[in-house]
């Protein structure tokens, strides 16, 4: 078996084709997965939403191979994901959850540097790239000396995605990265993501649970429900209107709560002393 090139892509081939893959984890009496197709555009920021159990993580983790689908195929760059060991497969994408999972007898900076070693780049080059991740992130330099348990949950999600970019990754994957942390943090960083995607031109499927951070963040949504697709839009469309009502209550939910705000801004209300 041999490793996954993950390199430019033809502008004619998706970076990431998802094709009829399903995937049980009973034996085929249901599916977390059924038979889902969906591809991802070079550059794109994706966004995968739905409700508990509707099979979103599932789909994301075929493609660095923690879960490998029943039937179906993943391909990067048109080349079968099962075609590379999952090791270094996984050393070429970048990968961000809400556990963070950073090692906790680790400093800062050798978190960042885990997959840099793997990848067997000389140490200077290694503390050069540290150094412009913390930047990146907006975290003080002296933070590389501190080790997990002394960050707040907000810095230790900005060491992850510092951890999950630091390779130069063309994929990013991300599963529900900010939904532990408080509104402002959350925001703040999801505004921070999208620039340094952009900046540096990453591939991200993002898997959340919120609506309208999808909405703020994402080229595309796609709506999951009980393992299969059930929307693939652009934010505009699916906000303007959907006719599946299950897409219409989801999308309903940010909607309605704009115009409560935007209703409170301009209300005249009494001042209590």
């Amino acid at each position: 078996m041999t490793a996954l090139p993950i390199s430019n892509s033809s502008v004619s081939v998706p970076c990431i084709e998802i094709d009829a893959v399903s995937k049980s984890f009973d034996g085929g009496r249901s599916f977390a997965v059924s038979n889902v197709s969906l591809d991802v555009k070079q550059g794109s920021l994706v966004a995968v939403v739905g409700g508990s159990g509707s099979g979103k993580t599932t789909l994301l983790k075929t493609i660095n191979r923690l879960v490998d689908p029943d039937a179906g195929e993943v391909r990067i760059d048109g080349v079968p994901v099962s075609e590379a060991e999952p090791p270094t497969l996984r050393r070429g994408i970048g990968y961000v959850f809400q556990g963070i999972g950073l090692f906790p007898h680790m400093r800062v900076a050798e978190n960042i540097a885990v997959t840099l070693g793997l990848l067997g780049w000389p140490v200077h080059e290694i503390e050069t790239r540290v150094t412009e991740m913390l930047d990146m992130v907006d975290l003080p330099q002296d933070y590389a000396r501190r080790f997990p348990h002394t960050l707040s949950g907000g810095q230790r999600q900005r060491v992850g995605v510092a951890r999950a970019i630091a390779a130069r990754p063309r994929i990013v994957l991300m599963d529900e990265p900010f939904g532990a942390l408080d509104p402002v943090t959350r925001d703040g960083l999801g505004s921070s993501y999208r620039a340094l995607h952009d900046r540096f031109g990453m591939t991200t499927l993002m898997v959340t649970h919120d609506i309208q951070e999808a909405a703020l963040m994402a080229d595309r949504i796609v709506v999951m429900k009980d393992g299969h697709v059930l929307a693939d839009e652009t934010p505009h469309t699916l906000m303007t209107g959907s006719d599946d009502p299950d897409v219409a209550a989801l999308m309903e939910v940010p909607r309605r709560q704009a115009e409560r705000i935007a209703a409170l801004m301009t209300e005249n209300r009494p001042v209590h002393a």
